[in-house]
């Protein structure tokens, strides 16, 4: 992604780390104010690098909210010294945790930030689609990563849901603004991704978003939302798509930027280095891949996908982004086209289309181990093939933020981790209840 140096990432956020005023505002080299910012082309666009730079944060995609769903998920441990991932790794996050403060205040910079880009877009008639389809894709996946957390997103029926609103708001209106049903929550994601679609072109670019970019993330959200047919469809247009491959090698993706299995990529460098090499790199590392129940049986496999991790006897190191902490380029992946096949896998089983599910899953499987494909009587029933699903997914997708997602979903968080139903949600964070006067409810449970 090519980099501007002055660019907006300005957000008035629904609360804010502790230690910090209610409101975030991180403004322009000159202290332009945010609504003041975008009065052109050429500001527009260097928003919406700001939207980029956001999904970067050190306690987002370039590092914490990767790991967190490892920990929680159950194929990493906290083996260093940080509290907060002591908690995440035996999925008992307390309201107070400053994990969920700081994963909630990441969405939600997202979201505002990407209502003032459209708002502007709108207000100034600024003719950019692709500046305005980014903006849509980002709105959806800061939504989706707080419904994903902080919501019931398993069931359609919940009212908790998480805050939703379209417009720039101010400090007072943030407080006023309450949950929204899972369902409603879903629908507009589903919407922004639908208009970033229409917005967007097709491009082999794998550093910016794009209509491809926008159609996979739409087969996630469906897949998720409960809505196979429509999942197996956008996965379909991924799987087809020219632009997207599978590398021959598995690790490959890890190795060369941009290769032709990634269809987006959050980019890195030495400037704005990824704070996961940090984490994972230092001895003992902040977390580090569990052996018995992830590395272990890949081990057991002569699995190339576990050439990306490092077992000194103590701890497994996790290699995918980088062997030292002096390595802060390593790409986050946001999407890559295996995923996509293990998506379409999953809608044509969930709709009894096993045969089919498993074509796609063996896609995947046999890249690694190409003698040891799925036989149709091992995944006769969901219930087998989710056993199956399970490990597929979390060899080819470990430590890229899915794991805990996949484990709540498929329902068998509680039996793996041995936790109570209601700690399947993270708890929204009491900073955020306080501040709000009661208008945010908090989670069952908490």
């Amino acid at each position: 992604m090519k980099r501007i140096n002055k660019f907006l990432i300005i957000t008035l956020l629904l609360g804010s780390l502790t230690g910090c005023s209610d409101i975030l505002e991180v403004e322009l080299d000159d202290e332009i104010r945010s609504t003041e910012a975008i009065t052109d082309g050429i500001s527009l666009r260097s928003a919406v690098t700001g939207l980029y730079s956001l999904a970067q944060s050190g306690t987002y995609y370039g590092g914490e909210f990767v790991m967190a769903q490892a920990l929680t998920g159950g194929i990493a441990d906290a083996t260093g010294f940080r509290e907060r991932f002591t908690q995440l790794d035996n999925a008992i996050i307390p309201a107070s945790s400053i994990y969920v403060e700081s994963s909630w205040v990441d969405a939600y910079a997202l979201v505002n930030s990407s209502n003032l880009i459209l708002e502007k877009v709108d207000e100034l008639q600024l003719d950019d689609p692709e500046s305005e389809g980014a903006a849509h894709f980002f709105r959806a996946l800061g939504l989706f990563d707080a419904l994903r957390q902080f919501g019931q997103f398993t069931d359609m029926n919940s009212e908790f849901g998480v805050p939703v609103f379209t417009q720039y708001v101010d400090k007072e209106t943030a407080r006023t603004i309450g949950r929204s049903t899972v369902s409603a929550s879903y629908d507009q994601i589903i919407s922004d991704l639908e208009a970033a679609v229409s917005l967007m072109e097709y491009d082999s670019e794998k550093f910016l978003v794009s209509k491809g970019t926008a159609e996979a993330l739409l087969a996630r959200v469906h897949l998720y939302a409960g809505n196979y047919e429509e999942a197996e469809q956008y996965a379909s247009l991924a799987i087809e798509n020219p632009d997207y491959e599978l590398n021959d090698n598995y690790n490959d993706i890890y190795e060369s930027e941009g290769s032709a299995e990634a269809i987006f990529e959050l980019e890195f460098t030495e400037t704005d280095g990824n704070s996961l090499t940090e984490y994972f790199s230092v001895s003992p590392p902040e977390v580090s891949a569990n052996y018995e129940d992830f590395y272990a049986v890949m081990s057991d496999d002569d699995d190339p996908r576990g050439d990306l991790y490092y077992d000194d006897g103590r701890v497994v190191f996790v290699d995918k982004y980088g062997i030292n902490d002096a390595t802060v380029d390593g790409n986050a992946i946001i999407m890559k086209l295996s995923e996509v096949y293990l998506i379409r896998a999953e809608a044509r089983a969930r709709m009894g289309e096993f045969e089919l599910a498993l074509e796609d899953l063996n896609t995947v499987r046999t890249r690694s181990l190409p003698s040891m494909a799925i036989a149709l009587e091992e995944a006769s029933d969901f219930d087998s093939f989710t056993d199956i699903l399970l490990e597929e997914r979390a060899r080819e997708l470990a430590f890229e933020g899915h794991r805990w997602f996949d484990i709540v979903r498929l329902e068998r968080a509680e039996s793996i981790l041995g936790i109570e139903s209601f700690r399947t949600v993270y708890p929204i964070p009491q900073r955020e209840i306080a501040i709000s006067g009661g208008v945010l409810v908090q989670n069952p449970g908490y």
